[in-house]
């Protein structure tokens, strides 16, 4: 493919079970519909595998990728993501990851990296120069991800080397396992590291890197340059640049308004004389982890110890899962949570809603005291935490149950306990409160790749009262037109949501962080286009992206429903409609699950989707997916 600009136009292919490759070299076509990222592996998947694989099975393959733009050192482009089937929820899993790995995977010389088949023994795959070598990984197998990344970057030079890697809970099988990069940057959620420990693979380590020209350095350099320039303009762009950042997610609510769940979502944080204050972070910040290329400075390294260890590296998500969600109301201790999750490779969410779950088990007798190890796991009891939370990355004990995910270990206890189980699809819920948020509880319920924060910009910032300054300054172009109180439930919501679901959707095709784009961050829809066109020469525009987010939306929505997980997935835990939120401007509220089942509903006719969510012939058509047509024709009609 000569010509190309940005991205290098060729997918290696490596089967760990015969140690060959096979490079495989896409029309440029292919790359203009499926872009990258979670769209590009969906479309892989769903292209070369047979449905009901088992996500541990050697058939499973795990995807690395990039995009057509994703890589290159500009704002919002150190992304890559993580592609499989998912072992929590049989679906289709799908994580990003920012850092420094994304540069060096876009340099490797290949746009995506597929990994087939088992290997025999513990192996690491080694890519320099286009070519790969299978390195016996005996030495590392058992280590924590530090351990094994200070081994790999001593062996083949830190300043040029690059590396991801699993701990003991991918090893283990712990179905929440992260895979690690940058010792602290995770792609964390739905179990990938699981499935890199399935296959017997410690680490993808990339040496050296090599990026593919840009069609128009010079306009690159130029959005840089303005990025930078806007970034004290954007309040938000701010709150998450300056110390201690989001990882004090918390904080970013007034005390009045219910916005991180606490206790397994019984109560709601007052973050008012909590011990999560952005003061109190400010105790133990120890610098930021940068991105190639952008300045945002997303990731800080908030560490209790003395000085800070190169596992301290915190995500937004962390505090409210390990802090709230537990009645654990000790910063350090989670703070230390945090350590211990990247020194075992293990999602700090799924994570702590399973131990939730396990303490509302214990407080309602459901799990007896001779169950838990002798551990006290009430709410709010912070001696034996990390002591559980080691158990559970080297399945020991009630460990073993709980590294199943909480929807697995309810069916083994029993007793009703999968009422206490927040869950959507088997992918445990978040922190940040659906009952207040109903873009988000929308989101939470029919997104693909089930609850994540990030599957639309909170309401939050969209409300009458709480909403930033600057919200509907970008968001205006997507035909998001008014502030509507984040509470509202109605199908004239749904449009809102559809909109920045789209939104952060085509973002997650194309690798860019949602921390630097539309609708409230910098980069604007007409900046987007700009950067595309700069990075690859196409002549794009802002439906193309857009498109391209509802595209991998069909997509994923088709992966999912050929595993079997359709409408009647589509929902929250039951708490949501029936347990109110207690205090504050907010209190009553409480999901009414007609209203709810009219916005699923709604969703999927301005999908294009049939009343079971199947997408119609012409929405097939509409995106150049109707090869998948006789699949949705099969899915009819089950």
């Amino acid at each position: 493919m000569a010509g190309i600009f940005g991205y290098n136009g060729k997918i290696i292919h490596i089967d760990l079970s015969r140690q060959t490759t096979r490079v495989e070299v896409p029309d440029e076509k292919d790359y203009r519909i499926y872009a990258g990222g979670g769209m590009m592996g969906t479309w892989l998947l769903l292209r070369d595998t047979e449905p009901g694989n088992d996500a541990l099975s050697p058939e499973n393959p795990l995807i690395f990728a990039s995009s057509v733009i994703a890589g290159q050192e500009a704002p919002g482009l150190a992304r890559f993501s993580v592609v499989t089937k998912s072992p929590l929820s049989g679906g289709i899993a799908e994580t990003r990851c920012e850092g420094s790995f994304g540069r060096h995977l876009k340099g490797s010389g290949y746009d995506a990296v597929v990994m087939h088949g088992r290997s025999s023994a513990p192996v690491a795959l080694v890519m320099e120069g286009g070519h790969v070598t299978f390195r016996d990984a005996s030495d590392i197998w058992g280590s924590d991800t530090t351990v094994a990344t200070d081994h790999l970057l001593d062996q083949y030079g830190a300043d040029e080397t690059r590396v991801a890697v699993i701990g003991p809970a991918g090893e283990n099988l712990v179905r929440f396992a992260s895979i690690v990069t940058d010792y602290a940057v995770q792609a964390m959620r739905m179990g990938v590291g699981a499935v890199m420990g399935s296959k017997n693979m410690k680490a993808l380590v990339l040496k050296g890197f090599t990026l593919p020209a840009l069609y128009d350095p010079e306009g690159v350099a130029a959005i840089s340059k303005r990025f930078l320039e806007d970034m004290p303009k954007n309040t938000l762009a701010m709150w998450q640049k300056n110390a201690p950042g989001f990882s004090a997610s918390a904080d970013l609510s007034d005390s009045e308004t219910a916005y991180i769940g606490v206790d397994n979502y019984r109560a709601n944080l007052k973050v008012e004389g909590s011990n999560y204050t952005r003061a109190n972070y400010l105790k133990y910040y120890r610098g930021a982890m940068d991105c190639p290329g952008c300045p945002n400075d997303c990731i800080k390294r908030i560490d209790p110890a003395g000085e800070a260890r190169k596992a301290s590296g915190i995500h937004q998500e962390v505090t409210g899962s390990m802090g709230p969600n537990l009645g654990n109301k000790n910063l350090e201790i989670m703070l230390e949570s945090n350590v211990l999750c990247n020194l075992y490779g293990m999602d700090p969410v799924s994570l702590g809603f399973t131990i939730s779950f396990a303490m509302e088990c214990f407080e309602s007798g459901l799990i007896g005291a001779e169950d838990a190890n002798g551990f006290d796991i009430r709410f709010g009891a912070e001696r034996d935490l990390l002591a559980l939370v080691k158990d559970i990355a080297n399945r020991k004990g009630i460990g073993d149950i709980l590294a199943e995910g909480s929807l697995r270990a309810s069916e083994k206890i029993g007793k009703g306990a999968e009422r206490f189980a927040m869950q959507v699809k088997g992918i445990e819920m978040v922190s940040f409160e659906p009952r207040t948020q109903t873009n988000l509880a929308l989101g939470y319920a029919t997104a693909p790749i089930g609850p994540r924060y990030d599957i639309c910009e909170h309401d939050w910032d969209f409300d009458t009262v709480t909403g930033w300054d600057h919200t509907l300054e970008y968001s205006r172009a997507i035909g998001v037109m008014e502030r509507t109180p984040m509470q509202h439930a109605g199908k004239d919501k749904v449009r809102t949501y559809k909109a920045l679901n789209n939104l952060w959707s085509a973002c997650d095709a194309l690798d860019l962080c949602i921390f630097a784009s539309a609708p409230t961050r910098l980069l604007d829809m007409e900046t987007i286009s700009r950067l595309i066109q700069a990075v690859t020469g196409w002549k794009s525009s802002s439906y193309e992206f857009m498109r391209w987010g509802e595209r991998r939306n069909h997509l994923m929505r088709i992966y999912n429903l050929r595993e079997g997980i359709g409408k009647v997935q589509d929902t929250l835990p039951e708490r949501f409609f029936h347990e109110p939120i207690a205090y504050g401007r907010l209190s009553g509220v409480v999901l009414g699950r007609e209203v709810f089942q009219e916005e699923i509903d709604t969703y999927y006719g301005m999908m294009g989707w049939d009343a079971n969510g199947v997408p119609l012939e012409s929405t097939l058509l509409d995106h150049r997916l109707d090869w998948l047509a006789p699949l949705c024709a099969q899915l009819k009609s089950r």
